[in-house]
């Protein structure tokens, strides 16, 4: 048996498939990714936001847009998955915005009070 015989009967842990393309994913597995995905994404953004010293609802406008423009595009254009066979955008996205959006507010308003406040 060669090599890539074993890593194809191998099983890939779901960190191990998010930085792959064309990979078989189950639902659940797609969906933590994801949300794994925009939990990192609105950290970095509430940061980048806190920093800069922004504030406004431009700024939670833009986080919303991203958060679901984000995921979309990496689902379709990175892992190559066809997003109606698991039920659609939303499907896949499940609760992950809403515990995002407390992540991008938090570290946003921290890192601005620290900075500018």
């Amino acid at each position: 048996m060669g090599v890539e015989a074993k890593q194809n009967t191998q099983k890939l842990t779901v960190w191990q498939k998010a930085f792959l393309r064309d990979e078989n994913w189950k639902k659940d597995e797609l969906r933590e990714a994801v949300f794994w995905l925009i939990e990192a994404f609105s950290a970095a953004l509430g940061l980048v936001f806190g920093v800069l010293g922004l504030r406004g609802l431009p700024c939670l406008m833009a986080f919303f847009a991203s958060a679901i423009a984000v995921p979309s595009v990496y689902c379709t254009s990175f892992l190559g998955v066809d997003e109606q066979d698991y039920g659609g955008k939303m499907e896949i996205l499940g609760d992950s915005v809403g515990t995002g959006a407390a992540t991008f507010v938090l570290a946003w308003v921290g890192f601005y009070t620290v900075l500018h406040g």
